[in-house]
């Protein structure tokens, strides 16, 4: 991931930790996958807990003391209550369902912040490609489909009304760094 990053992966979670707000006592991180968000809300004695489908993350994150379990997102009914939701990278997992996640998303929180990439590079042909799709396993098998800047926004335009919230966007690097609020 740090190649596919141009060695700037680490920069992805700082761009999101500092989204983080002196009043965000809770944090649900979804698809957590790293640490690094973890490892920030404990300096600050901010309460975690991770969810994620890949069982290697879940015990990675256990070994090293943090509250993580392993669970499906589209089989959970509910999503624990947390003052800030966090989606990092993974939210193209879900494209199929993406109204649903961010309902439970909405309904757990008030407020979310997803980070997604819009310049991917498995989406490119050729061997950088193939390498990059070969690292999107998130327990379920490479995935094909990826949001661009465009359809990144005309999804958010597109469910705005229909689950009552509003967004902005804070940055486009290689991420696309979102804020979602309720109503």
């Amino acid at each position: 991931m740090n190649l596919i990053y141009s060695f700037k992966y680490k920069q992805r979670f700082l761009d999101i930790i500092n989204e983080i707000q002196a009043n965000d006592k809770t944090i649900v991180e979804l698809c957590f996958g790293d640490i690094h968000i973890a490892s920030e809300c404990k300096k600050r004695d901010i309460k975690w807990m991770g969810i994620d489908l890949n069982e290697n993350f879940v015990n990675f994150a256990l070994k090293k003391g943090f509250h993580a379990i392993k669970d499906d997102l589209i089989l959970m009914e509910t999503l624990p209550i947390s003052d800030l939701c966090i989606m990092s990278g993974s939210l193209y997992h879900f494209h199929n369902d993406i109204d649903s996640i961010l309902n439970k998303m909405m309904v757990s929180t008030q407020r979310i912040i997803i980070s997604e990439p819009v310049v991917n590079w498995s989406s490119k042909k050729g061997i950088i490609g193939k390498i990059s799709r070969k690292h999107t396993n998130a327990g379920k098998g490479t995935e094909s489909f990826r949001f661009d800047k465009q359809s990144m926004i005309d999804t958010l335009d597109s469910l705005k009304n229909k689950l009552n919230f509003a967004y902005s966007i804070i940055s486009i690097k290689r991420d696309m760094i979102i804020e979602i609020k309720k109503k």
